[in-house]
């Protein structure tokens, strides 16, 4: 299916194809609208809403705007990647091809291209295609501020188009039939002087000198009654040919003889930047421009101002000039302003006289110079050579320069992935790049789309053409975890270490931490607490690594950097401390932030943005501090990034794991055996115990870490339990129990491994009659629960506990663990996990002859259940025989059947069996439960067993007793 593309010259509109698509009229066109004015940009939803109502909105503006952005959305079939939904507001990404004030100014850069190149023709046509995407006056029907300023902002490159055109048919002697349009567009557009200029020249070529004189006059009457000024120098220098019959004037567009070009040699190939350069070129008509190009190291910059200064050459007749600044250059100073001054009068041609500031001023003044100060260290080094008459002036620099006043931004970036590829493919050759695409491909992947980085690699195969692409691209991968050895003490190590260098201590401080930190990105508070600085002079510090290019910040609060510049600060600290500091910071916010949500207060929406947030940084930590010998940071970490995934974003876990085990085989930084066992237990929680059983396996035949070791023969020897294989299971927990009492201390992850094996054991000895051993074994977990803390799986132990207790009629005591069970699980929303908790609490209270207590618990567990069959077809037997012991055997039947029915359809044995033995027992008018005490516990071990030899975690463990695949690690902190 076509693209969708989007028109903004003239009213709002869209098509695919060659179809328009119809977008409703009114409110929905204005947001459409709003969104494409700030296309490819976050819209907070208070501009929609201002651009929609113009200031009036109604008290339900919010949601109006979340169905107009709906009501888009399904008009244009747009996917959640084109309009994105970005915090408060949303983005709506559209392809620089698809918008038609893009396609306008790309065309207008293509056609002064060709102008220049002397294609005539190909100019006409390209400048006719783009003025035939107007409509009428752009973004009609959007009456913001904003949409006025951009407006007037198109409609002054139209008329520089329409100027363009004229001047075409002026170069092809076809004055007569400029007079017309250029008559229209002065009368239209009063004060612009390039039209008048137009204007005379048609008129004087067509035999009419005296109203091209008349033209000057009346402009130059104009000026100065409205205005208070005179005519520029173009217009008196055109006034001035026509005056003495210069033959320049045939040919009004040509170079004089003054004209001085000192602009270094053009590239011959040039690679993207089509937007900016379409920028740029719309304001060559202005009376004066100023535009600042940052960027950083390795980025462009140069590259662009020249081929922009070329292309824009021929508009500016008095000359181009260019000077390195020398800036950002090793081994040399940065330039001071005399020098600057000397090297711009004898570009002119100009000696240097006492004065030199005053000579250029003046010289300057009666010219129209284009200017490129290339490689500025600072605004201060540029502000005072601006000259003085109607110039374009261009200054590039890595820093940005907010303080340069007058000044237009324009921050160039990477480049994209088919420009980044269709350039190497231009070094390399075509033939050999299309030979191996998949090659070219990861090279641009690994220079990160840096221009310099790219065009290094493209030299070295263009001088060594017996090298596959792809031995470049291993040997560039392999070179990764420093910057690239292939560029050691070359431009692109060279250009960020001379950034460096340039920084304050502090901000030296930031650059290292950003690079330290181990996820995509990372907020002020992580790397606050890596330096150790406070919040603000961290913010502070990381705003000047901004606006240096050192870091970017994508998102509010949040930084990143280019992939070489971080492989390169990664090298510029070896301080221990920050990489501690961060896994603490981590570990206290995860614990603050699961409290809020627990909590439910005005913080938990905050707190669960944070974490939305940072769960893939948490992982990326919790493997970094694996690989960095921080074993008790990583499993304290690993749990609770556990808990986040688990509980509070289901369904992304396992995926997010699998990218961080690829990302730790890929960078073989370690982790690998943390990360799979997380994965092992995300997959046994989704059902998956094949799989989870494999992770755990492969992990288990290593053994770097004693305490990691021991927790994954532990939880190999709870899956061993769960599908009925009691001996291995033993063994294992034995095992695991074994190499932790050789570690002379246990950290958190460590006495979670002993919990585990002594709960394992308790439920084997138990099932092999050994109800006291099997007593102190729950016991013991139990207790070790309370020295663990929240990480614990207290829940879980505490119900394997109570239902030995019920068996061994103590169901007194059997209460007290199960009402600590439900209130776990009632503060983290187990509603199933409740419902268990519920069930077994019913059993309790029938066990101690209180069956009216037991039907309140059954009837509540039930009405908790939805989802899970065999817990239900449990609750609902266990309803039947407190029924049953209550008197009431109708009732209790079909709860029976009810249960009988579940259970079929859940194709769960025991539980079929156990509702046939109710069904049989009720029908058949046997009452001796109603007078037994102990009546509903008797199946207790029978259904304990069937849980255990389940098959399919989801039928046979998410609430059976001991080996439940909702373990511990699935919650969040309490």
């Amino acid at each position: 299916m076509p693209e969708v593309r989007f028109g903004v010259l003239g009213p709002v509109a869209a098509w695919r194809g060659a179809r328009a698509i119809e977008v409703r009229p009114g409110k929905c066109l204005k947001v459409l609208g709003v969104l494409l004015l700030h296309a490819n940009q976050q819209v907070d939803r208070e501009k929609i809403i201002q651009g929609t109502w113009a200031g009036n909105p109604p008290r339900s503006a919010v949601n109006l705007v979340q169905k107009y952005v709906g009501d888009v959305r399904r008009s244009l079939e747009l996917d959640d990647g084109s309009l994105q939904t970005v915090g408060t507001g949303y983005v709506l990404r559209v392809a620089p091809g698809r918008l038609d004030s893009v396609q306008f100014a790309s065309g207008l850069a293509r056609a002064r291209a060709y102008k220049s190149d002397g294609d005539l023709r190909a100019a006409g046509q390209h400048l006719a295609e783009a003025m035939a995407l107007w409509r009428g006056p752009a973004f009609s029907g959007i009456d913001t501020a904003e949409a006025a300023i951009e407006r007037a902002r198109l409609d002054e490159y139209r008329c520089g188009a329409l100027e363009d055109l004229a001047e075409l048919d002026l170069l092809r002697g076809e004055h007569a039939s400029a007079i017309p349009e250029l008559s229209g567009l002065a009368a239209e557009h009063p004060y612009r002087e390039r039209v008048r200029e137009l204007l005379m020249v048609a008129l004087y070529r067509s035999g009419r000198q005296g109203d091209a004189l008349a033209v000057f006059d009346e402009i130059r009457r104009l000026l100065a009654e409205e205005l208070g000024a005179s005519p520029g120098h173009g217009l008196q220098r055109v006034h001035a040919q026509i005056l003495h019959g210069d033959p320049a004037v045939d040919w009004v567009s040509e170079v004089p003889a003054a004209h001085r070009n000192c602009l270094p040699r053009d590239l011959p190939y040039f690679a993207g930047r089509h937007d900016e350069l379409a920028r740029l070129a719309m304001s060559a008509e202005d009376r004066a421009a100023l535009y600042t190009v940052d960027g950083m190291a390795g980025v462009g910059k140069t590259a662009f101002a020249v081929r922009a200064a070329h292309l824009l050459a021929d508009r500016f007749p008095d000359g181009a000039l260019f000077v390195d600044l020398q800036g950002h250059s090793a081994g040399k100073m940065p330039l001071t302003v005399e020098e600057i001054l000397h090297i711009l009068l004898g570009q002119l041609g100009t000696a240097p006289g006492g004065d030199a500031m005053a000579q250029w001023r003046a010289t300057t003044a009666a010219l129209r110079l284009l200017v490129v100060f290339d490689n500025a260290v600072d605004h201060t080094q540029v502000a005072p050579l601006l000259p003085t008459g109607q110039s374009l002036v261009i200054v590039t620099s890595r820093a940005r320069l907010p303080d340069l006043a007058g000044a237009r931004p324009l921050s160039l970036t990477v480049l994209a992935e088919e420009e980044a590829e269709a350039f190497l493919a231009h070094l390399v050759g075509e033939d050999r790049a299309g030979a191996e695409p998949e090659a070219v491909a990861q090279i641009v992947r690994l220079c990160a789309g840096l221009p310099l980085a790219l065009r290094l690699s493209g030299a070295r195969l263009a001088h060594r053409t017996t090298w596959p692409i792809a031995h470049l691209s291993a040997q560039l991968a392999d070179a990764r975890q420093q910057l690239p050895r292939l560029f050691a003490d070359r431009e692109v190590a060279l250009a960020f270490r001379m950034s460096h260098e340039q920084l304050s201590p502090v901000d030296q401080q930031l650059f290292s931490a950003l690079g330290r930190h181990p996820g995509a990105d990372a907020d002020t508070a992580v790397l606050a607490a890596m330096t150790g600085l406070p919040a603000n002079r961290a913010d502070e510090a990381l705003q000047r690594l901004v606006d240096v290019h050192l870091a970017e910040e994508p998102a509010p609060g949040r930084y990143r950097q280019h992939d070489l510049l971080r492989q390169y600060a990664r090298g510029m600290s070896d301080d221990p401390r920050m990489t501690e500091r961060m896994l603490k910071h981590y570990l206290t916010a995860i614990t603050e932030a699961a409290a809020r949500i627990e909590d439910n207060g005005p913080g938990a929406e905050a707190a669960r943005a944070w974490l939305t947030a940072e769960r893939a940084n948490v992982l990326a930590a919790t493997r970094c501090a694996a690989a960095e010998g921080q074993g008790g940071y990583a499993w304290q970490l690993a749990i609770s990034l556990w808990h986040v995934l688990c509980r509070n974003f289901a369904g992304d876990a396992i995926a997010l794991l699998e990218q961080g085990l690829t990302a730790a085989r890929a960078t073989a930084e370690g982790g690998e055996d943390l990360l799979r066992t997380l994965l092992a237990l995300a997959h046994w929680s989704a059902g998956h115990t094949a799989r989870a059983h494999d992770l755990l396996t492969t992990s288990a035949e290593h053994r770097e870490n004693t305490e990691s070791h021991a927790h994954t023969l532990a939880l190999l020897a709870l899956m061993h339990l769960q599908r009925g294989a009691h001996a291995q299971a033993a063994e294992h927990a034995q095992t695991a129990f074994d190499e932790l009492a050789e570690l002379p201390a246990l950290s958190p992850l460590g006495i979670d491994a002993t919990i585990i094996t002594h709960w394992t054991r308790g439920v084997v000895r138990w099932l092999d009659g050994s109800h006291e051993a099997a007593l102190a074994h729950l016991r013991t977990a139990c207790s070790l629960c309370d020295d663990l803390g929240q990480l614990s799986p207290n829940d879980h132990v505490h119900t394997a506990l109570a239902r030995c207790l019920i068996e061994l009629s103590a169901a007194d005591e059997a209460l007290v663990h199960l009402r600590q069970a439900r209130e776990l699980r009632q503060r983290i929303g187990d509603r199933a996990g409740e419902a268990e908790a519920l069930t077994l609490i019913g059993t309790a209270h029938r066990a101690l002859g209180h069956p009216a207590e037991a039907l309140k618990s059954h009837r509540v567990a039930v009405t908790l259940l939805d989802d899970d069959t065999r817990l239900e077809a449990h609750a609902r037997i266990e309803l039947g025989r407190t029924l049953a012991a209550l008197g009431n055997p109708a009732e209790a039947a079909r709860q029976h059947e009810l249960a009988l029915a579940i259970a079929v359809r859940g194709d769960h044995l025991q539980e079929q069996a156990q509702a046939h033995d109710e069904l049989a027992r009720t029908h058949g008018g046997d009452d001796s439960r109603e007078a037994d005490p102990q009546a509903g516990s008797t199946c207790l071990k029978t259904l304990l067993t069937s849980v255990l030899q389940g098959g399919d975690p989801r039928s046979s463990s998410d609430h059976a007793s001991f080996p439940e695949s909702r373990h511990s690690h699935g919650r969040p902190n309490r």
